[in-house]
């Protein structure tokens, strides 16, 4: 199997990356859609930001992950059903996991890939560090696994539909979205802010996400659409070292008992990022 991490790519989507590219979909074209996404899902178990728009690019493409197992039962119901020699996606402590450099150190969620086979001792892939082929016993594997994720794969599809235009089609979003973007994550931050000190994190969180977003969208333009006009903001250091600011300075208004001369700061450089991508969206539908 051809692991696959790059800059962007947490454990999660390592995993559903890693089994795309092996599957030989051309997951590039899956990150086409991610310039203009905000309403991401909220993964209450790693408290973090996630895109819904790369597994629905993949579902187009052929590759499904079906709904998390979380409870025992469920876990141990599509473990006994999975077929031999299918994938699954394992969510577990990394202080369970004896090759992660946290085991018996200490918590934190993680997530690899296991393949099923007949013996007790199961195939198991970490993209993230790059280990092929360890064993984990099945019992403990489906027991200490907080998230059991079955990956199903269909007839493939090459490319997904609108990857031709996606550039262009990017722009229009931008210029459609990133105001509503914008306010509503202004809305929602004082809201998360005014709670308490865990979801005085979320404005941080969601800017990662926003960034993430961004580091994808780059990859799929440097891969696929290497002339593009975007590549010449997308490919700027300081046009991300603005990004890490933002999410820095949301950062510490929380942990600063809700600084609101870092808040204040975070979302004006926010706005300024905002309206740099909307000029950049202009000048290619100029074109």
């Amino acid at each position: 199997m051809n692991l696959i991490h790059f800059h962007g790519l947490n454990c999660y989507h390592d995993c559903m990356i890693t089994l795309a590219g092996n599957f030989g979909l051309n997951y590039e074209y899956a990150f086409s859609h991610l310039w203009s996404e905000s309403d991401f899902r909220y993964d209450p178990i790693c408290s973090v930001f996630l895109t819904r728009k790369l597994p629905e690019m993949l579902e187009k493409m052929g590759m499904k992950l079906k709904q998390p197992c979380v409870s025992q039962k469920e876990k141990d119901s599509e473990w006994s059903n999975t077929i031999n020699g299918k994938f699954v996606i394992i969510g577990m402590d990394a202080f369970l996991i004896p090759w992660n450099p946290l085991y018996q150190i200490q918590h934190g969620p993680h997530y690899f890939i296991t393949k099923k086979t007949l013996s007790d001792q199961q195939l198991c892939f970490d993209p993230t560090y790059g280990f092929h082929n360890k064993k984990y016993p099945s019992k403990s594997l489906v027991s200490n696994s907080y998230a059991l994720i079955p990956v199903k794969m269909k007839t493939s599809e090459k490319y997904p539909p609108g990857y031709k235009s996606a550039p262009f089609d990017q722009a229009k979003e931008v210029i459609k979205n990133h105001p509503k973007t914008l306010n509503n994550f202004r809305m929602q931050a004082d809201i998360w802010v005014s709670e308490n000190e865990e979801t005085a994190l979320l404005p941080a969180k969601f800017t990662d996400a926003l960034l993430t977003g961004r580091y994808l969208y780059r990859h799929f333009l440097e891969k696929k659409y290497i002339n593009s006009h975007a590549l010449s903001l997308f490919q700027d250091k300081e046009y991300y070292r603005k990004w890490i600011a933002v999410k820095n300075g949301f950062y510490k208004a929380a942990l600063d008992q809700r600084n609101n001369i870092a808040y204040s700061e975070a979302f004006s450089i926010l706005e300024s990022l905002l309206k740099q991508e909307m000029t950049l969206a202009e000048q290619i539908l100029c074109k």
